[in-house]
């Protein structure tokens, strides 16, 4: 399903507009085929696009939708759903329950093969942490995302991470 890459093409260069739109023609027209595996990845981060967006009760009823499509393997969508109903439930000010439910996503993960995953993962548990006030964590968070990126060399994710961390350090520094 080409909309799955192209749609996280454009989530990892910032075009949420554009993520929305590709996932959710790729959405349409799987739930038209009757399909259901594609279709949770699909939904997972169309959700996660939403989330960018600010339109966090459209992606709240995604990560639901994608909950309910997944199945127990499918890694991408089990781990996405979740990451992005982390950083949901941190917006609500569930920081407990927030990180939780990213720590719950890192678990679905497995050790080798998923570093870029894994990398997106720690990035929404960062956000989560710097949300329940522990910019400390959410440093370490991001930190770990950062090796990984620079590892596989995936400059963009990367660049972004960096730029979070930069961020961070800005929000809390002594002023």
């Amino acid at each position: 399903m080409s909309a799955i890459p192209a749609g996280v093409t454009e989530l990892i260069a910032g075009d949420f507009g554009a993520a929305e739109q590709i996932l959710g023609h790729g959405v349409e027209t799987l739930h038209a085929m009757g399909e259901r595996g594609y279709r949770s990845t699909a939904v997972a981060f169309l959700a996660e696009a939403l989330y960018a967006q600010e339109r966090l009760d459209e992606a709240q009823r995604l990560t639901e939708d994608a909950e309910a499509l997944a199945g127990a393997g499918d890694v991408f969508s089990q781990a996405q759903w979740r990451a992005t109903r982390a950083k949901l439930l941190a917006r609500r000010g569930e920081s407990g329950a927030a990180v939780w439910r990213a720590d719950e996503a890192l678990a679905q993960i497995p050790a080798t093969s998923f570093d870029p995953l894994l990398g997106e993962v720690l990035t929404a548990k960062a956000e989560v942490l710097r949300l329940a006030g522990a910019p400390g964590d959410a440093e370490t968070s991001l930190r770990r995302a950062l090796q990984l990126f620079e590892d596989r060399r995936m400059t963009p994710l990367a660049e972004r991470v960096r730029a979070l961390l930069a961020s961070l350090a800005e929000q809390h520094s002594p002023r």
